[in-house]
């Protein structure tokens, strides 16, 4: 089955509700209200295919959790607003449905309402009621407080974060996380894909062949249903990002020695960087955006395995743009999970055979400038970042995250499996932290890997 991702409304749609879009395919994501100030509401919270839409009180829960975006389309539960059966006549029952590129899933605004582009038609609260369980259909637009809509406020200008203060992210200071699902091999590189409110990773298998490169495939989980399913079969990857146009996930993807943007809606590959001046990387392991395009990454040698070294032994952090790779730093051993502070003035990378975390400025152009320490710890895997800048960096060895203020002061740590790998903010408000921990194999793909989470206090970046 081919995956399209859901975006959601036009830019029209979002400067008539009084939005702030940035760039054209800027993207929002919480409650749609109507009239009585009920929330647009999949009935049951069920993600099948043809349940109602309906108003109910609002609640904060998933099923009230809109995206809106750039394509013209509303999603929820990873499933499109749509008009059942692309149906023209007043009455149509609303409902949620795989996202399909019809008209009849496409939305755009007028004084207010939300009009369907398939039937021309308005999103209307059947019979003027606001009374919980009243089921939506299109009808012919009018005025009425029934056909009035209010989308989710967007994100400050800054970015998708809400404006601070923020307190301390923990609720205490050793904090452990639960066990989603185990029994994977090897997981890798979560992140977030806020349209379809679903968490990508990967799961890297045993090395195979005379070269012994690990294959791997990227997944796709649905807290909404519990679901695990394939998004990219042999997609050989590590570390993932999501663009910051919302519309691909970059991959480190050591089984080309490259790093890889995947379409989210069609799965098609395509290359972002190939080689530094005509050399193979090693293995590239973790990769992250600029808001101006640049995408960041790390090439230690963990996955280069049988294949013959063209660094020269050197392990190096780089950036491309517009197809030009620049190299950052050749000087730290094993550098691994890297990221970018809120404001983008700052990235972060961890050093993993050197014990430190480091920090280089970052111009408006996207050059860096010279590194320093940011703290003292060994055995750095994956990174992430929260609104408040503050700084999560996984420790492999004994499966724990040590969380950082912006200044470099120790917050406390979370717990999970034995040992951590990577880590990304998800869930309707991005306070739930996924961890990916477990024992690795043993040879025949016998890792015992799993999927974490733990809610905390403040909302995670999402890139």
């Amino acid at each position: 089955m081919t995956l399209r991702r859901g975006l959601a409304v036009t830019a029209a749609v979002l400067a008539a509700a009084g939005l702030t879009v940035t760039g054209a395919s800027a993207a929002t994501t919480g409650a749609i209200t109507g009239i009585g100030g009920k929330c647009l509401d999949v009935t049951g919270g069920a993600a099948a295919n043809g349940t109602r839409v309906q108003l109910w009180t609002c609640t904060g829960g998933g099923a009230q959790q809109w995206s809106a975006g750039a394509d013209g389309t509303i999603t929820a539960l990873g499933k499109c607003l749509d008009v059942a059966g692309g149906s023209t006549q007043n009455g149509s029952a609303v409902q949620i449905y795989d996202c399909n590129g019809t008209a009849a899933q496409r939305w755009t605004a007028d004084a207010g309402r939300l009009v369907n582009a398939g039937a021309g038609k308005c999103l209307d609260a059947t019979g003027v009621s606001s009374v919980d369980g009243t089921p939506l259909q299109t009808w012919s637009c009018s005025t009425g407080a029934n056909q009035q809509w209010v989308l989710p406020a967007s994100a400050p200008a800054g970015g998708p974060c809400p404006q601070g203060p923020f307190g301390n992210p923990l609720p205490s200071p050793v904090v452990a996380a639960t066990a989603i699902r185990d029994g994977f091999n090897f997981l890798e590189g979560p992140t977030w894909d806020a349209a379809s409110q679903t968490l990508l990773l990967t799961n890297m298998h045993d090395g195979t062949g005379a070269e012994n490169v690990q294959p791997s495939d990227i997944l796709r989980f649905t807290p909404s249903t519990g679901a695990f399913t394939t998004f990219v079969a042999g997609a050989g990857s590590n570390g993932l990002a999501l663009s910051r146009d919302g519309k691909s996930v970059y991959a480190a993807t050591h089984d080309q020695r490259s790093v890889s943007a995947y379409d989210l809606a069609t799965g098609q590959r395509r290359t972002i960087a190939a080689d530094y001046q005509g050399r193979l990387f090693n293995s590239p392991n973790d990769v992250t955006e600029g808001a101006d395009g640049t995408v960041y990454f790390t090439d230690p040698d963990f996955q280069r395995a049988n294949r013959p070294d063209r660094m020269s032994g050197k392990t190096s952090v780089f950036r491309v743009r517009g197809g030009v790779v620049t190299l950052i730093d050749d000087t730290i051993r094993e550098p691994n999970g890297i990221e970018l502070s809120p404001d983008g003035k700052t990235l972060y990378v961890g050093g993993n055979a050197t014990g430190k975390i480091y920090r280089y400025p970052v111009a408006a152009d996207g050059s860096t400038g010279a590194r320093s320490d940011f703290a003292s710890l060994a055995g750095t895997d994956g990174g992430t970042v929260d609104c408040a800048g503050n700084v999560y960096q996984v420790t492999y060895g004994d499966g724990k995250v040590h969380v950082f203020s912006p200044a470099g002061q120790a917050l406390g740590m979370i717990t999970a499996g034995p040992n951590a790998t990577n880590l990304a903010f998800g869930g309707p408000d991005r306070k739930t932290l996924y961890l990916t921990s477990g024992t690795p194999s043993g040879g025949g793909d016998s890792g015992n890997f799993a999927l974490y989470s733990v809610r905390l206090n403040v909302p995670g970046w999402p890139y």
